[in-house]
């Protein structure tokens, strides 16, 4: 087994992609114009990277990441990492949104496992476009942003909520539906309050649903005090791009967080969430359940979503980079243990040093150049580029010039056999 494969990895042409964003990062060509909306890293069945065996002047001998993994997990995973997951734990990407993606929320991992169970005792084909759960997995992930990244997450507080839909109390619909939102806040329940004006919202009858989309409009153009600047611009655009969705009507209820280059937010089981617009690189527990709320024309499922969801107003932690671990990676800290995301700057730092068993993990090239060597073999890595680093590979310097970003498991995969 070598110490190091390169990967080719999957593009997703979505609906919500950019067009620029991930070409001009490979630097490949978009002739068509079509929407690259993510690029995939890792051994998901949907769409598993390929490892190149050997590469040829005029051929290379190519094979899926899964199919590699499980010839043989325990010296590719690390017993540890087996024995606790029993395949690659995470999914890698780089993600670029033209669009907004939809309000959506992840289970936890009973909730999945119960969920995932529930739906195959009733038949549900597992790629049903009706279906929640199609894995028995949860999904945390985290975003790290390339370009500035807008996105939603968590409630605000039920006293700025009731503010800042002051304009649609002359709906009667509305007008109730805050009016018993107000009632539980003075009675100190603010669970149910989040939870009652949520979901009354989504149910709104179709009358008022129109009523409050003309109202928001207005509301929108007009000198509104009770909306800031973020709230305003977003949510013009999302009434200009999902018209007849009240899911446009989240940057009201929803905080808006703005990513700088390097900066990042963690989405825990449970967190309402939405990515508006811009680049960035993704790192997720490797599962596939999203229950959606909004901004889509894919099935949403509002008493399954509700149960998902944690009603508790929370302010966003955007996440920096930590200091330098003992291989020279700066992490970013989450409490996921399928996941680690780290970076490195090879430009200003030492060499990255990968002693045997701190695989399995997934290198990109994010800037310049990088080259992974292990004293015998040495593979050099162009931004966009990625290889993939097994825990029983020999140990594996990694240089510059340039800036990479690595994707490891969140346990310590353990260096004892």
């Amino acid at each position: 087994m070598k110490s190091f494969y390169l990967l080719e990895n999957h593009i997703m042409n979505y609906a919500w992609g950019h067009h620029r964003y991930i070409p001009d990062f490979l630097g490949i060509p978009n002739s068509e114009d079509r929407p690259f909306a993510e690029l995939w890293m890792g051994a998901h069945p949907k769409a598993p990277s390929e490892i190149i065996i050997d590469k040829g002047e005029s051929s290379s001998t190519v094979e899926s990441l899964a199919d590699f993994i499980s010839s043989s997990p325990r010296d590719v995973l690390g017993p540890k990492v087996y024995n606790r997951f029993g395949a690659l734990p995470f999914l890698f990407k780089l993600l670029a949104a033209g669009d907004s993606l939809s309000i959506q929320a992840h289970p936890s991992k009973k909730m999945a496992e119960e969920g995932f169970r529930r739906e195959d005792d009733a038949g549900i084909p597992r790629d049903a476009a009706d279906r929640n759960y199609r894995d028995d997995n949860h999904k945390p992930e985290i975003i790290m942003a390339i370009s500035t990244f807008s996105a939603m997450i968590g409630f605000r507080e039920p006293e700025l909520i009731l503010k800042t839909f002051e304009p649609f109390l002359q709906i009667a619909a509305m007008e109730t539906l805050l009016s018993d939102m107000k009632q539980q806040v003075d009675e100190g329940d603010l669970s149910s309050a989040l939870r009652s004006f949520f979901e009354g919202f989504l149910l709104l009858d179709d009358s008022s649903k129109k009523q409050v989309l003309i109202t928001a409009r207005t509301a929108a153009r007009e000198n509104n005090r009770n909306w800031d600047d973020l709230q305003k611009k977003w949510v013009k655009r999302l009434l200009l791009s999902f018209p007849g969705d009240l899911g446009a009507l989240a940057p009201l209820f929803l905080h808006i967080v703005e990513l700088q280059p390097g900066e990042a937010l963690f989405q825990p089981p449970g967190a309402l969430h939405a990515y508006l617009e811009g680049f960035g690189m993704e790192l997720m527990a490797n599962s596939d359940n999203v229950l959606r709320g909004g901004l889509t024309k894919k099935h949403i499922d509002i008493p399954e979503l509700m149960k998902v969801l944690h009603f508790k107003a929370s302010e966003p932690q955007v996440i920096k980079p930590g200091l330098p671990d003992s291989t020279g990676i700066r992490n970013y800290p989450t409490p996921a243990e399928e996941f680690l995301l780290g970076v490195a700057d090879l430009n200003q730092s030492k060499e990255i040093n990968l002693e045997q068993g701190n695989g399995p993990l997934i290198v990109m090239a994010t800037e310049g150049e990088i080259s992974l060597d292990n004293g015998s073999d040495k593979l050099i890595l162009s931004r966009g580029c990625s290889a993939f680093i097994p825990w029983n590979a020999d140990n594996v310097s990694i240089d510059g010039p340039g800036k990479a970003a690595f994707a490891r498991v969140g346990i310590d995969s353990g260096r004892d056999k």
